[in-house]
């Protein structure tokens, strides 16, 4: 059991280390975003809108990826009727 707690705590402590990761990585690129918005070199209307559409063939990949992957269903056996001769 002390094992398993302390996988898990191994675990956690790795989700934790990865937003924070995600979080500092986010801050860094919007400030460079409104940077570089303010000395006229990015368009950030324009950047959010093809961010958006990468997003979204990001999202259409991912799902069509995911349904490939997923195992078909079994076909249900039909149920059996109780017999009525004695």
């Amino acid at each position: 059991m002390g094992r398993l707690a302390e996988r898990l705590e191994q675990g956690l402590n790795l989700l934790l280390r990865q937003s924070e990761t995600a979080y500092t990585n986010h801050a860094l690129v919007k400030s460079l975003i409104e940077v570089l918005s303010e000395c006229g070199v990015v368009d950030s209307d324009r950047l959010e809108s093809m961010w958006r559409s990468e997003c979204a063939k990001l999202d259409e990949k991912s799902s069509e990826s995911a349904s490939s992957t997923l195992p078909l269903k079994k076909p249900r056996k039909a149920k059996r009727k109780a017999s009525t001769s004695g």
